[in-house]
């Protein structure tokens, strides 16, 4: 998923590279294009500041644009991969109500309390300065704004596997197989270094968040994947069936199962 980062990191060429893959996954009926749109659905159903201003941190190609102007909204979207950007721009040509900007994550170039909402998706857990990065969505975010963002559950089967043995593996498999060569197409994987990020509990970044000034209001978890990879892959259909099963509450499920939680929290002042 798309991340955002210092201009001059690596890993945006390895956004700017996945940009065209990664504006079709919402549409893909696969596992993991069920996760991005589960994982759209369920911030949607946090949002509420309908008519505001709202700042996408880490946007993409702007899959929450349209569904952020529909409630009367004016869009921005930060995002340091331009393929990402140009694809947003080549969407909503011409709406006065979305803008994308070229930026980073840890310094945004955008004025003090200037929006009601900040969403930021899929980034978080990839920088390198997590607490830099929420002082600048804070910064920008006016006194009683909200906050919306979303954390890799660690704890998650599904997370944990992936994280330290499927990638650890594939990124593996591709070095053997020479995939690293220049100018090679790689299958998607972590973005450099992503592995090597401590990702938050749900305490702990509850935590975080009380720590730059943030009260806490809600949280939901999302995306309850018991197919380790890479079985979702071999199995799709099978996978998302159970996934969806699982999603809807219509089969028993503990929550920490989720592989992501999405936390809503407001500016205290």
């Amino acid at each position: 998923m798309s991340g955002i980062t210092r201009l001059a990191d690596p890993s945006v060429a390895f956004f700017n590279e996945r940009a065209d893959a990664y504006s079709r996954e919402y549409d893909d009926q696969t596992p993991g294009g069920y996760a991005l749109r589960v994982r759209r659905e369920k911030v949607l159903q946090l949002f509420d500041q309908p008519g505001g201003k709202v700042l996408d941190v880490g946007c993409g190609p702007g899959p929450m644009a349209q569904e952020i102007v529909s409630r009367g909204c004016s869009y921005w979207g930060v995002d340091p991969a331009e393929k990402m950007l140009e694809i947003g721009r080549r969407r909503f040509m011409g709406n006065q109500s979305v803008h994308f900007l070229l930026g980073d994550a840890m310094h945004l170039a955008l004025p003090d309390g200037f929006f009601d909402a900040v969403l930021c998706m899929g980034v978080i857990d990839g920088l390198r300065d997590r607490r830099q990065a929420l002082s600048e969505m804070f910064r920008v975010l006016k006194p009683g704004g909200t906050l919306i963002i979303t954390f890799t559950n660690p704890v998650s089967p599904y997370s944990w596997w992936k994280k330290y043995i499927f990638y650890p593996a594939v990124v593996y498999y591709q070095e053997l197989r020479g995939d690293r060569r220049p100018g090679r197409r790689r299958r998607a994987t972590p973005t450099p270094d992503a592995r090597e990020r401590v990702h938050y509990n749900k305490s702990a970044a509850c935590r975080l968040l009380q720590s730059e000034g943030a009260e806490v209001t809600r949280i939901l978890g999302y995306y309850f994947n018991v197919f380790l990879s890479p079985l979702d892959e071999f199995f799709p259909g099978v996978a998302l069936w159970v996934t969806r099963k699982l999603e809807e509450g219509r089969w028993p499920r503990p929550e920490w199962i989720a592989s992501g939680w999405i936390i809503k929290a407001k500016k205290w002042k």
